[in-house]
Protein backbone atom coordinates (compact mmCIF):
# COMPACT_ATOMS: atom_id res chain seq x y z
CA UNK A 1 0.00 0.00 0.00
CA UNK A 2 2.84 2.41 0.87
CA UNK A 3 4.56 1.43 -2.39
CA UNK A 4 1.41 2.41 -4.32
CA UNK A 5 1.33 5.81 -2.61
CA UNK A 6 5.02 6.35 -3.30
CA UNK A 7 4.54 5.45 -6.97
CA UNK A 8 1.68 7.96 -7.26
CA UNK A 9 3.80 10.67 -5.62
CA UNK A 10 6.66 9.87 -8.02
CA UNK A 11 4.36 10.17 -11.05
CA UNK A 12 2.88 13.44 -9.81
CA UNK A 13 6.31 14.91 -8.99
CA UNK A 14 7.46 14.00 -12.50
CA UNK A 15 4.40 15.71 -14.01
CA UNK A 16 5.07 18.86 -11.94
CA UNK A 17 8.71 18.82 -13.11
CA UNK A 18 7.60 18.62 -16.74
CA UNK A 19 4.97 21.36 -16.31
CA UNK A 20 7.64 23.68 -14.91
CA UNK A 21 9.93 23.14 -17.89
CA UNK A 22 12.14 20.42 -16.36
CA UNK A 23 14.23 22.68 -14.09
CA UNK A 24 17.38 21.26 -12.48
CA UNK A 25 17.63 20.91 -8.72
CA UNK A 26 13.93 21.11 -7.90
CA UNK A 27 13.29 17.40 -7.31
CA UNK A 28 12.80 17.69 -3.54
CA UNK A 29 10.35 20.58 -3.91
CA UNK A 30 8.41 18.67 -6.57
CA UNK A 31 8.32 15.54 -4.40
CA UNK A 32 7.09 17.51 -1.36
CA UNK A 33 4.45 19.30 -3.44
CA UNK A 34 3.21 15.97 -4.83
CA UNK A 35 3.11 14.46 -1.32
CA UNK A 36 1.08 17.45 -0.03
CA UNK A 37 -1.35 17.08 -2.92
CA UNK A 38 -1.73 13.39 -2.10
CA UNK A 39 -2.53 14.22 1.54
CA UNK A 40 -5.20 16.67 0.39
CA UNK A 41 -6.69 14.14 -2.01
CA UNK A 42 -6.74 11.36 0.58
CA UNK A 43 -8.52 13.57 3.11
CA UNK A 44 -11.27 14.45 0.64
CA UNK A 45 -11.79 10.87 -0.52
CA UNK A 46 -14.42 9.21 1.71
CA UNK A 47 -12.90 5.71 1.46
CA UNK A 48 -9.39 7.04 2.20
CA UNK A 49 -8.00 5.86 -1.15
CA UNK A 50 -5.76 7.88 -3.40
CA UNK A 51 -7.27 9.87 -6.28
CA UNK A 52 -4.19 10.79 -8.34
CA UNK A 53 -3.85 7.57 -10.29
CA UNK A 54 -3.36 9.14 -13.70
CA UNK A 55 -0.01 10.69 -14.56
CA UNK A 56 -0.04 14.46 -14.85
CA UNK A 57 -3.26 15.07 -12.93
CA UNK A 58 -3.45 18.65 -11.71
CA UNK A 59 -5.75 20.94 -9.83
CA UNK A 60 -4.75 23.91 -11.96
CA UNK A 61 -6.72 27.13 -11.82
CA UNK A 62 -6.65 29.49 -14.77
CA UNK A 63 -6.32 33.22 -14.30
CA UNK A 64 -8.61 35.33 -16.46
CA UNK A 65 -6.99 37.79 -18.83
CA UNK A 66 -8.01 41.39 -18.11
CA UNK A 67 -10.30 43.02 -20.64
CA UNK A 68 -8.66 45.54 -22.98
CA UNK A 69 -8.94 49.15 -21.90
CA UNK A 70 -10.59 51.81 -23.97
CA UNK A 71 -8.70 53.91 -26.52
CA UNK A 72 -7.12 57.10 -25.19
CA UNK A 73 -8.94 60.26 -26.12
CA UNK A 74 -7.34 62.91 -28.30
CA UNK A 75 -6.10 64.94 -25.35
CA UNK A 76 -4.20 61.92 -23.95
CA UNK A 77 -6.64 61.11 -21.16
CA UNK A 78 -7.84 57.53 -20.89
CA UNK A 79 -11.43 56.61 -21.51
CA UNK A 80 -13.04 54.91 -18.50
Amino acid sequence: MENDREELIKRRAYAIWEQEGRPDGQDLRHWEQAAREMQGQGASNPDGGENLESEGTTNAVSTPTPAPRGKPSRNGARAH
